[in-house]
């Protein structure tokens, strides 16, 4: 219900993102991907263009010679022939294959990451209603999309025209030229017509990635009461995190009413830091500490302190330090026992003083 409570104004959230991506909501661009798979099968062909050229050249000999010929009633021989021609016609394939797999996984998994979703894989019973395809195939994304598909057909077609200007008395003077050099000529005009499609088909694919990132956020957008409410989920409901703070609030303070009046020293920072501190030698290996705060809880305990006539004393240095490194109800580390000890007998001279 929540989706239709305003306007999706605001940008989706890490943990949207996430669902959505588990989903199989991505941001993914089939063009980039089709331009990284065309330049992984332009790379191998160029490299595969001689091994592929000299396999060709054996199984064409092979096939014409007149021993072969002279023997191809032989079924044995025959069958001999077709195994070898399909087991070179397999070591040229096979690579080019692989090639093609490995980039058509790189190009889509460079993009978004390794996921699988088992909700994309769901059949969607809903794709078989002949009026939401209808809408699908006639409506205006439908349209806008088969515009660009065909506007970026044309612009590759003007490239290949534009390569093929550029290459014309190359390709006029080919009758020229027997048969290896002419296949050489036309391997290069090939290779320099794709590198200049990749190109342009590289610049169509980064643009488009762009949007589909664009378009993929804007598609996620959130309301404001969608945010409100993804919150309460993940951090709770405000309302009850201000009421826990305030019981947890009112538990510690109780300890500190509870524990202040027992201690012998307040080391202070002076202002934002209060450490209670007591010892008893009966029941205690080394002075302990009762209670702690800072800020607002620092002022209660030297209020608290100043009710019960505890003596406050100023130690900034080790006041921070028991603050960060000793918790409430632990007993002082060794590192500071002259600090403290020098303090509590200073307390002590001072109680005695008072005394008599």
């Amino acid at each position: 219900m929540s989706e239709d409570l305003g306007e999706k104004t605001e940008q989706p959230t890490p943990r949207r993102l996430t669902e959505a991506k588990k989903d199989g909501q991505v941001a993914r661009s089939q063009d980039f991907a089709s331009a990284i798979l065309l330049a992984a099968m332009t790379l191998a062909l160029a490299l595969a263009a001689m091994p592929m050229l000299e396999k060709a050249g054996i199984m064409i000999k092979q096939s014409i010679s007149p021993d072969t010929l002279g023997v191809l009633i032989d079924a044995q021989q025959t069958n001999h022939l077709v195994a070898a021609m399909g087991e070179a016609t397999t070591k040229v394939l096979v690579p080019l294959l692989v090639v093609a797999a490995i980039a058509a996984i790189v190009s889509h998994v460079g993009q978004f990451g390794l996921i699988f979703s088992a909700k994309a894989l769901t059949p969607k019973f809903e794709k078989l209603n002949p009026i939401s395809g209808a809408k699908r195939i006639f409506g205006i994304n439908a349209i806008v999309k088969a515009g660009l598909d065909s506007f970026k057909v044309l612009f590759v077609m003007l490239v290949a025209v534009w390569a093929a200007w550029d290459h014309a008395p190359q390709i006029l003077a080919l009758p020229q030229h027997d048969l290896l050099i002419g296949t050489s000529i036309i391997g290069w005009l090939l290779l320099d017509t794709a590198l200049r499609m990749l190109a342009v088909l590289f610049l169509l694919g980064i643009l488009d990635y762009v949007y589909q990132r664009w378009k993929h956020r804007r598609d996620l957008k959130m309301t404001k009461q969608q945010v409100k409410d993804e919150m309460k989920q993940t951090e709770g409901d405000p309302e009850t995190k201000r009421r826990r703070m305030r019981i947890q609030q009112q538990i510690a303070m109780h300890r500190i009413n509870a524990a202040v009046p027992k201690a012998d020293v307040i080391v202070t920072n002076p202002e934002h830091i209060a450490i209670a501190i007591a010892y008893d030698g009966a029941s205690m290996q080394s002075p302990r500490v009762l209670a702690k705060g800072a800020d607002f809880m620092a002022m209660r305990i030297r209020a608290i302190a100043t009710e019960n006539n505890i003596p406050i004393v100023e130690r900034k240095p080790l006041a921070r330090a028991l603050y960060r490194e000793v918790e409430v109800g632990q007993e002082i580390p060794e590192a500071f026992f002259q600090a403290v000890a020098e303090i509590l007998a200073y307390v002590y001279r001072l109680q005695g003083r008072m005394a008599g």
